[in-house]
C-alpha cells in the first residue's frame, strides 16, 4: 500500500464519528515485519500525535496515555510481537483502541475472515504461494467460513488444491488418495506440495489418522495404515498379526470413518481400486482365508473378504457340505455390508441353495403319498417352493455371468452342479414319481385327476357368477404363468395394492400346452379336435384372439377379448371405451412362453418369469385405475418344466416307441390314434374331455422328454408333472378405501429395542425390533439408522436394517446392529439423537447421551 493510501486510510478512520462515551481516538498500527517503519515521518495527520514504539518507551507511552495526556488523538506505531498476551506492556489500552494494518496480508487476512493474531498471520504467510493466484483466494473466499485457529484454514487451503469445495481433512485425504498412489502423477498432492505446505498436510495426516509419514515410504503405505486401522475398528486384533506397523490403535475409529464415508459416496470406484491394490500387495486374501467364518463377518473393508466367504461355501457345496444355518446367517449378516453390491448376486445363488437344502432336509426321505389329492395338497402349499428356490438360484446365476468375478465363477458353476444334482435327481424325481403313481390310474380311465379343481371348470366357477351383478369379470391369461411364479406374484399383489389376493389351482387340461389350454378356458362345455389338430370350442375355433372372443360372447354377449400390448399401447379413454358395457374381459398375456418355447432363448426363461410379473402386476394396476376393474382373475394355460443342465441321451425317449398313426408330438406329450401305443409312455383317456377325432394321450412318466427336432428341449411343457399341470388361479378383488375390508399397505416397523440411553464406547451395539412380520399388507422396509448431534450433523456411520422377516416368532424379528462413534469429542451433557429412517415415514428420533472420554495427544504446529 502507497504512502497516499496510507495517509488516505488513516485520516479517513480519525475523521470518522467516535463510539459512544469514547472522546478520542487511539489507533495502532501493527506492523510486525517493519515493511512501513520509514513511512512514518512522511505521514501527515493534522491533529494527531504520532508515537512510534522502540522497545524501551512502552512504559512511557503507557504513561502518556493514561495519564499525561487523556484527550489527544494518538496513532501507536507498533513493529513488535510478542510471544505471550502479558508480554506486551500496553495489551490493555490495545484491547479498547483500533487496530490498522497495511500490509498485504493484513487486507487479505481481513476480506478472508481471518483472525489477526500473530499466530494466523504466520499461517498464511506459511501460504505465500497460494495466495499469489486470485482464483485460489477467490475459491477460499467462496467456502465462506470464518478462521479463528489454524487448523481450519490448512484443511480448507488444501480442500481448493484438491478441487474441493471445502470439507473436512477426511475429504481431503479422500482426495488425495482418490488421485493414485503414484506421486508423480498425483494431482492433487502435486499441487499441495507446489503452491501449499506438504509438511503441513503430513502433519495433518498424522494428527487424524495416526500415520507418520517418512520420505521413503510411498503414498502406499499411507493408503494401507488407513485401510487396515479401519478394519481393526471391528476385526478380532490377532487377524493382523505382523502388520502392527500399519495400524494405529488410537485412530481407529477415525479411519473406520473415511472408508465407511467415502465407499457411500456415488463414486466409490477409486476405494474399491485402492482396496484391491493394498489387500494383494499385503496378501490379505490368503490371510482371510485362515479365519473363521464368525471371525470374518465381523469386517467388511475388504471385497476379499466376500470372496473368501463366498469361495469357501462354494467349495463346501461343490462337496455335497450344505451348512443351512450358517449360510444363511452370513447372508443375513453380509446383506448390508460394505461393497455388497458387487456380490450380491452370489450371496443370492448362496441363499437359495440353503433354501434348497432345508428343503431337501425336511423331506430326505422322499415323498411317500398314494392320494392324488393329497400329493396336490403338499405342493400347492409347500413343495412348490423348491421350485421358486430353482428358480431363484438360476436368475441369479445368470446375472453373476454378466459381469463374473474370475475368483468365484468357476466355484460357483461347481456348486450348481450340485443344485442340479438336488433339484432333478432328487426333488423332481421323487416328487414326479409320487404324483404319477398317484394319478396314473385317474389319467387312464379318465384323462384326468378326480377330487381336483379343473381348469375346463373355470369359466363356469369363478366367471359365470359374476355376469350381470353389477360388476365386471376381468381375466388376465398369462402364457406358461407357473404356479409357484404366481405365487410370488400373489405375494406382491397382496403387498402392493390395496386390495386382496388369495392363490388357488386347478388342473392344467391334457396336453398341457397352449391351444388346449387357452380353449379350456373359455366358456362352453365341448372340446372338440380336427385331424389337423385344431382346437374348438362348441364348435367354434379358438386359435386366435379374435376366435376366442367369439366362443366369449357366446357365453355372454357383453365380452371382449384383447391382448396385453394392444391394452398397454391403448390411451385411458381408449381402455375405458374398450370394456364399456362389458361384463367379461379376457387380455391375453405372453412373456414366459414365448421366451422359452424357442432354443435360443429357452436359457433365459426365468428372467422372463420376472418380467412377467412385473407386466401382470402393471396390467393390473391398469385395469384397477383405468377400466375401474374390481374383480381380476389372473390364471395360465399351462405350466412349464425347466431344467438347466443340457440333457443326455438318457434323458430323452425316443419317437420310434409309438406305434399306430401319431397326430402330434411334443417333448413331454404325443396325441395318437386310440389304438395306438407308446413303449415306456403313461397312457392317458381323451375320451369324452376331447371329442371330434378320437384320439389317445401319452406322456413320460417322469421329466424325460420325447426326442423330436425343433424347438427348446429344457424348457417344455405338455406333460402331467405337477410343474406343468397345476395351473394357478388369483382371484384380487380391488378394495375402496371406505370398504369394511380394506387394509392399508404399511411398512414394517422397526422399533429400539435397548433400554440403555447412555453410549460409552466409540463402538457400540444397539437391538432393534421388528413389529410386525412381512405379509398380507405389510411389506419389507429398508431402514438407515444412526447418529446425530444436536443440530443434526452425522457423528456415527450410517447403517442399514432390512425388516423383511417373516416369522411369527418375535424373537426372530430382533436386529443386532453395530455403530461406530465418528472420532472426537462429545459433550456429556448435550443430548445426541439416534435417528431411524425409511424413504417414507417421519424419521424416529430417540434421545441419547455420549460420555466417552477423549484425548487429542497430537498438535498441530504449524
Amino acid at each position: 500500500m502507497s504512502t497516499e493510501s496510507i495517509q488516505f486510510n488513516l485520516k479517513e478512520r480519525f475523521a470518522a464519528s467516535l463510539p459512544e462515551f469514547y472522546q478520542r481516538r487511539i489507533i495502532f498500527w501493527q506492523d510486525e515485519d517493519r515493511e512501513f517503519e520509514s513511512t512514518l515521518d512522511e505521514l501527515n495527520l493534522p491533529g494527531v500525535n504520532i508515537v512510534k514504539l522502540t522497545g524501551t518507551n512502552n512504559f512511557a507511552v503507557k504513561m502518556l496515555l493514561l495519564h499525561d495526556d487523556l484527550t489527544g488523538n494518538y496513532l501507536i506505531y507498533n513493529p513488535f510481537s510478542y510471544a505471550a498476551p502479558q508480554d506486551d506492556w500496553l495489551r490493555d489500552i490495545e484491547l479498547y483502541s483500533e487496530e490498522f494494518r497495511a500490509d498485504y496480508y493484513s487486507i487479505l487476512m481481513s476480506e478472508l475472515n481471518i483472525n489477526a493474531s500473530p499466530v494466523m498471520r504466520r499461517t498464511v504467510k506459511l501460504y505465500s504461494t497460494f495466495f499469489d493466484n486470485k482464483d485460489r483466494v477467490a475459491r477460499l473466499r467462496k467456502i465462506g467460513r470464518e478462521y479463528q485457529t489454524p487448523l481450519q484454514l490448512h484443511i480448507d487451503i488444501m480442500a481448493v488444491l484438491a478441487g474441493l469445495s471445502g470439507g473436512s481433512a477426511q475429504d481431503v485425504f479422500i482426495a488425495v488418495l482418490s488421485a493414485g498412489l503414484n506421486e508423480e502423477n498425483n494431482a492433487v498432492l502435486n499441487n499441495i506440495k507446489k503452491f501449499g505446505n506438504i509438511e503441513a498436510f503430513w502433519q495433518l495426516v498424522r494428527k487424524y489418522t495416526g500415520y507418520i509419514h517418512e520420505d521413503d515410504k510411498p503414498l502406499g503405505f499411507f493408503a494401507s495404515h488407513v485401510l487396515l486401522t479401519a478394519l481393526a475398528q471391528t476385526m478380532n486384533p490377532s487377524v493382523l498379526k505382523g502388520l502392527e506397523r500399519f495400524i494405529s490403535e488410537s485412530n481407529r475409529a477415525y479411519c473406520y470413518s473415511i472408508v465407511h464415508e467415502w465407499r457411500n459416496r456415488e463414486d466409490s470406484t477409486a476405494l474399491w481400486d485402492l482396496c484391491r491394490t493394498v489387500e494383494q500387495e499385503l496378501q490379505l486374501p490368503s490371510r482371510f482365508d485362515k479365519q473363521e467364518i464368525e471371525t470374518l463377518l465381523t469386517g467388511d473393508i475388504f471385497p476379499s473378504i466376500h470372496e473368501v466367504l463366498l469361495k469357501r461355501f462354494f467349495s463346501e457345496v461343490a462337496e455335497q457340505v450344505v451348512k443351512p444355518e450358517l449360510i444363511l446367517k452370513t447372508v443375513e449378516n453380509r446383506r448390508t455390508s460394505g461393497w455388497i453390491e458387487h456380490f450380491s448376486y452370489y450371496y443370492d445363488c448362496l441363499y437359495f441353495i440353503a433354501r434348497m437344502q432345508e428343503f431337501y432336509q425336511s423331506n430326505a426321505a422322499g415323498f411317500h403319498i398314494v392320494e392324488p389329492k393329497a400329493v396336490w395338497k403338499l405342493y400347492a402349499e409347500n413343495a412348490y417352493e423348491m421350485d421358486c428356490f430353482y428358480r431363484h438360484f438360476h436368475y441369479a446365476f445368470g446375472c453373476t455371468l454378466k459381469d463374473s468375478n474370475l475368483l468365484l465363477e468357476d466355484k460357483l458353476k461347481h456348486a450348481a452342479e450340485y443344485v442340479e444334482g438336488l433339484y432333478q435327481n432328487w426333488y423332481l424325481k421323487e416328487l414326479t414319481s409320487c404324483w404319477t403313481n398317484a394319478i396314473s390310474d385317474n389319467l387312464v380311465s379318465l384323462g384326468y385327476v378326480s377330487e381336483i379343481a379343473k381348469q375346463r371348470d373355470f369359466y363356469a366357477h369363478y366367471i359365470r357368477p359374476l355376469a350381470g351383478k353389477n360388476t365386471r369379470a376381468f381375466v388376465i391369461i398369462s402364457d406358461a404363468l407357473r404356479y409357484e411364479v404366481a405365487a410370488q406374484l400373489c405375494d406382491t399383489l397382496i403387498r402392493t395394492t390395496k386390495g386382496t389376493a388369495k392363490l388357488e389351482a386347478m388342473q392344467a387340461i391334457f396336453p398341457s400346452i397352449t391351444k388346449f389350454g387357452m380353449a379350456a378356458l373359455l366358456p362352453g362345455r365341448k372340446i372338440s379336435v380336427d385331424e389337423d389338430m385344431g382346437v374348438y370350442v362348441e364348435g367354434l375355433p379358438t386359435s386366435s384372439t379374435q376366435d376366442r372372443e367369439k366362443v366369449l360372447c357366446a357365453g355372454n354377449p357383453n365380452s371382449v377379448a384383447i391382448q396385453y400390448n394392444d391394452v398397454l399401447n391403448m390411451k385411458r379413454p381408449e381402455r375405458r371405451e374398450l370394456v364399456s358395457g362389458k361384463e367379461v374381459v379376457y387380455i391375453y398375456h405372453n412373456t414366459i412362453d414365448a421366451i422359452g418355447d424357442k432354443a435360443p432363448t429357452e436359457n433365459k426363461v426365468f428372467e422372463a418369469c420376472e418380467d412377467a410379473i412385473q407386466e401382470i402386476a402393471n396390467i393390473l394396476r391398469i385395469v384397477v385405475n383405468d377400466m375401474q376393474g374390481t374383480d381380476i382373475f389372473i390364471t395360465a394355460d399351462h405350466g412349464f418344466l425347466y431344467t438347466y443342465r443340457p440333457l443326455t441321451e438318457g434323458d430323452k425317449i425316443s419317437k420310434s416307441t409309438f406305434t399306430g398313426k401319431v397326430y402330434e408330438v411334443g417333448r413331454r406329450y404325443a396325441l395318437t390314434e386310440p389304438s395306438a401305443t407308446g413303449e415306456y409312455l403313461l397312457p392317458v383317456q381323451l375320451d369324452p374331455e376331447i371329442s371330434g377325432t378320437p384320439l389317445k394321450g401319452y406322456t413320460p412318466q417322469d421329466s424325460t422328454r420325447i426326442k423330436i427336432s425343433g424347438g427348446s428341449e429344457n424348457y417344455v411343457h405338455g406333460g402331467v408333472s405337477l410343474q406343468e399341470l397345476c395351473v394357478p388361479v388369483i382371484a384380487f378383488k380391488n378394495l375402496r378405501t371406505s370398504s369394511k375390508k380394506y387394509v392399508e399397505v404399511s411398512n414394517a416397523e422397526l422399533k429400539l429395542l435397548s433400554e440403555s440411553r447412555k453410549v460409552s464406547n466409540l463402538l457400540f451395539s444397539l437391538d432393534f425390533f421388528q413389529r410386525q412380520p412381512v405379509g398380507d399388507k405389510v411389506q419389507p422396509c429398508a431402514y438407515t439408522i444412526y447418529m446425530t448431534d444436536d443440530e443434526g450433523v452425522p457423528v456415527s456411520d450410517r447403517q442399514t436394517v432390512i425388516a423383511d422377516r417373516t416369522s411369527l416368532n418375535a424373537s426372530e424379528r430382533v436386529f443386532r446392529v453395530r455403530f461406530n462413534l465418528k472420532a472426537g469429542a462429545y459433550d456429556s451433557k448435550k443430548i445426541y439423537r439416534l435417528v431411524i429412517a425409511n424413504d417414507t415415514n417421519v424419521p424416529e428420533e430417540v434421545e441419547f447421551y455420549i460420555d466417552i472420554a477423549f484425548a487429542d495427544d497430537f498438535g498441530f504446529d504449524l
